[in-house]
């Protein structure tokens, strides 16, 4: 039988929980890691069968009630939780293209260019990027003059020299890489048929090993603050604080990334700021 994404976000979670962290007393060497079947479905209150039959794709859709139990069984957070019941959802969007996203409003771009020294961009559902100011287009190497593909944060972080050198930025949690993997896995929760975020992962995972092991782990969540790493040959820095904000458009973030004050690569993000004004994607 195939496999379910359920499925997968199950038997991804359970091999993560380690028993200690469950609460349950040492049980002799096991021969795969993280939490037995039965174990998980004593916590949730379910039939061992029953929670089998959802790992393996068997069993109709749970209610409520007991995806939350499983979500405690789990140890899943809010953001997991969450995505655990999205996957299970009965109703799901349609298989095929969605629907075609509005631009960039002008108060966004207006917005990315009062940032005058510091690196801003939108991102779309699939951290397509969408528009920058100037100095994000010295950060990421001049984007509008790079294939579509590559036009992209998850390219940025993953296959471009100035990011995937850094470990930093790959870690399996707190890691810019991380976050951008969970948030692509939540908002796409409800959409198993989008052959677009198919092909992209298909793309990712064959052209990097490190976003394909964070792929597989099924971790799911929204974006947040953190650090950017980066060996940048126009720079004197190596890390980039940054924050995220969420736009009114499903799937939409502003990422604006600060230079430590007084730093060469502050002066020559004011320098590209005072060269042209914030640019939208060429698509």
């Amino acid at each position: 039988m195939p496999e379910t994404p359920l499925g997968a976000f199950l038997r991804a979670r359970r091999a993560r929980l380690a028993p200690a962290e469950a609460g349950l007393p040492p049980a002799g060497r096991r021969r795969t890691p993280g939490l037995r079947r039965e174990e998980v479905a004593a916590r949730a209150g379910i039939s061992a069968d029953y929670y089998a039959r959802l790992e393996q794709g068997r069993q109709r859709v749970p209610t409520g009630p007991v995806l939350d139990g499983i979500a405690e069984a789990l140890q899943l957070a809010g953001a997991e939780r969450a995505y655990l019941h999205r996957l299970a959802a009965r109703h799901r969007v349609p298989a095929g293209a969605p629907p075609e996203p509005p631009a960039v409003s002008a108060t966004t771009l207006a917005l990315l260019d009062t940032l005058d020294a510091a690196p801003a961009f939108v991102t779309g559902p699939t951290f397509e990027l969408l528009a920058w100011n100037r100095p994000a287009a010295l950060l990421m190497a001049w984007p509008e003059r790079r294939p579509p593909h590559e036009r992209n944060l998850l390219w940025q972080v993953f296959c471009c020299p100035y990011g995937d050198r850094s470990q930093g930025n790959l870690a399996a949690t707190g890691s810019i890489g991380a976050d951008l993997v969970a948030s692509l896995r939540a908002h796409h929760a409800d959409r198993p048929g989008d052959r677009g975020l198919t092909r992209l992962v298909r793309r990712m995972s064959s052209d990097s090993p490190a976003f394909a092991a964070l792929w597989d782990r099924h971790r799911a969540g929204p974006p947040g603050p953190g650090r950017l790493h980066i060996r940048h040959p126009a720079l004197d820095t190596d890390v980039l604080d940054y924050t995220v904000l969420a736009l009114p458009e499903e799937g939409r973030y502003v990422f604006a990334c600060l230079a430590p004050p007084g730093s060469r690569a502050r002066h020559a993000f004011a320098a590209a700021h005072d060269a042209a004004p914030a640019h939208a994607a060429p698509f």
